[in-house]
């Protein structure tokens, strides 16, 4: 995370987002990046925890949209082993009252074979429980399509560490990193410089070849993806120059280039010797630290204060928008809030205690002595084990946030918002299909990587679009209700009344309520995946049928997706 999401979230990657008053679209487009930094730690329930309690995950590669924590992490299960990382190419960013979205494209690279994948994604984010979560995820495949994979067994895998070993024994140096990929990842066991170029390969393998290795490897795991493989395990090298034998961890990552499968990655290690021992504290001791702090405030020292914090603390004022990142900055805060001779106590708190590291985090109100007044705050400490003494190393404290009333609505009445839409199409009338997208929409569609931003881009679509005569049906989908906005998300088909063909998609509609009315505020279609990459392994979900709603208009409605439609 940069500067600004640290200061937003806290140093901790499984720390939740808390809410703090209104949010910027900096700290909006952050929000993805602590989703990001929960795939990296490679644990699919931290990943899921990033999302609401009532969520709606539309994955790329799979038709069945996963509505609950479990589901959820079953779907990362799987997509954390080929190690990705994101970043957003292209993004489009709404704020609203109690809500946000993000919307755009988005690029991976997957750690486990290099490769770069590009999408399309929806991020919707709402404020649950004093927390920005992810309410609804949509990510679709551009339409470009994806190219078929090299098929590889996986023994015909572990074979390609013999073709290395091989080069190994002919002790040339470049026979062994023409074995590697044109983009390679070289992290060698005894060398902190990465190597990333054939001649950095050539260099590292000069010296390490008068040494003569021939290696076999003990213990072997093989991952086979889409023109990409993985071995891992333990290995064992016999240095023929001095009858030595080392072991080492290590992971292949291959990749088919050029018709020929090379090293993309490769990562060796040393077999560790040990876990550093955790120091121990209890919850009680712990909740004593807070009194070693509150202590120190009643010295009306700064300095004192700032000696609690550890050397790279963090302090996330309340007052101030400016992190306090080393010890001058913490003096000088401390410098100007101790004239309000401040005493602190804490009103509830929850601790966690982990290796070496706590956390206590709650409600506080301080007592100020120059005035009287009271004031209360949300607070969170992180506290590390630093020159044997335990210290402050993230500080946060927040106003309590007031909250406002939303406009209510039924799932009944979401789901007509729906039909007043589809009403618009059959009027085969762009500007009426355009005046139902609020003032700041995006629409995502699902045969053109352009996103449509404004109203003008809207309309230019249905110009189009409405010469083939949709009209649609909701085959299934999930309604949410949160605090002045509403989505409801499934899978629709079309039949067009110009043709007859029928095509299905899924949808997602994002509504907000906006000058006394429902609008679209979001509105994502892309095509059915399996259709294109083959069915993924589906969770055990219980799919409810979708109610049936009163019609808006005089003639049949029924519900369609606009992007699904255009496919013919």
């Amino acid at each position: 995370l940069d500067g600004g999401a640290r200061a937003l979230f806290g140093l901790n990657i499984n720390a939740d987002a808390k809410v703090d008053g209104s949010i910027t679209e900096k700290e909006v487009r952050a929000l993805f990046y602590l989703w990001n930094s929960a795939l990296a730690t490679g644990d699919s329930r931290i990943v899921a925890s990033r999302y609401t309690k009532n969520p709606v995950l539309l994955p790329t590669v799979s038709d069945t949209p996963r509505t609950d924590f479990d589901s959820v992490k079953d779907y990362f299960d799987a997509f954390l082993l080929k190690a990705p990382q994101g970043k957003i190419v292209d993004g489009y960013i709404t704020i609203g009252d109690g809500w946000a979205s993000d919307t755009g494209i988005y690029e991976f690279t997957m750690g486990a074979t290099g490769d770069k994948v590009k999408a399309r994604y929806t991020y919707l984010y709402v404020k649950e429980d004093g927390f920005w979560k992810i309410q609804h995820h949509h990510s679709s495949v551009m339409p470009e399509g994806i190219d078929m994979g090299q098929p590889i067994t996986e023994d015909e895998v572990r074979a390609l560490f013999g073709r290395w070993n091989d080069a190994l024994a002919t002790l040339d140096s470049r026979k062994v990193a023409f074995r590697y990929a044109k983009k390679p990842v070289l992290l060698p066991t005894v060398s902190d410089v990465p190597r990333t170029n054939f001649n950095s390969i050539d260099d590292y393998f000069v010296n390490f070849l008068k040494l003569k290795p021939q290696g076999e490897i003990l213990e072997s795991n093989v991952l086979v993806g889409h023109n990409w493989a993985q071995d891992c395990g333990i290995y064992e090298f016999t240095m023929g120059a001095t009858g030595k034998k080392v072991k080492g961890r290590y992971s292949f990552v291959y990749v088919f280039e050029d018709g020929d499968w090379k090293i993309s990655h490769h990562h060796s290690s040393i077999m560790p010797e040990g876990i550093v021992s955790a120091e121990p504290i209890t919850e009680t001791e712990v909740r004593g630290l807070f009194n070693l702090w509150n202590d120190a405030l009643a010295t009306e020292d700064p300095m004192k204060v700032a000696d609690r914090y550890s050397k790279r603390g963090v302090l996330l004022p309340t007052v101030s928008d400016v992190p306090r990142t080393d010890y001058p900055a913490i003096v000088d805060y401390f410098t100007n809030f101790l004239k309000l001779k401040p005493q602190g106590e804490i009103l509830e708190g929850n601790i966690i205690v982990g290796t070496n590291w706590a956390q206590d985090a709650g409600i506080y109100e301080f007592t100020m002595g120059a005035t009287g007044a009271k004031v209360k705050g949300r607070y969170t400490y992180v506290y590390v084990f630093e020159d044997g003494e335990w210290k402050i190393s993230q500080h946060h404290s927040s106003v309590m946030p007031e909250g406002t009333m939303g406009q209510k609505i039924t799932e009944e009445e979401v789901r007509g918002l729906f039909q007043l839409w589809n009403s618009a199409l059959a009027t085969l009338d762009s500007d009426a299909v355009a005046s139902r997208y609020a003032s700041k929409a995006v629409l995502l569609p699902t045969v053109s990587d352009v996103p449509r931003t404004n109203y003008d881009l809207i309309r230019h679509y249905f110009v189009d679009f409405l010469q083939k005569k949709p009209q649609g049906e909701i085959l299934e989908g999930k309604v949410t209700i949160g605090q002045n906005w509403c989505q409801d998300a499934g899978i629709y088909e079309f039949t067009m009344g110009a043709t007859g063909d029928k095509v299905q998609g899924r949808y997602s509609f994002v509504y907000v309520y906006e000058d006394g009315e429902w609008k679209i505020s979001h509105h994502h279609s892309s095509i059915m995946p399996e259709a294109v990459l083959g069915p993924a392994p589906k969770p055990e979900i219980i799919k409810k049928p979708v109610g049936m709603v009163p019609a808006v208009a005089s003639q049949k409605v029924v519900a369609a997706s606009t992007v699904a439609a255009q496919m013919s």
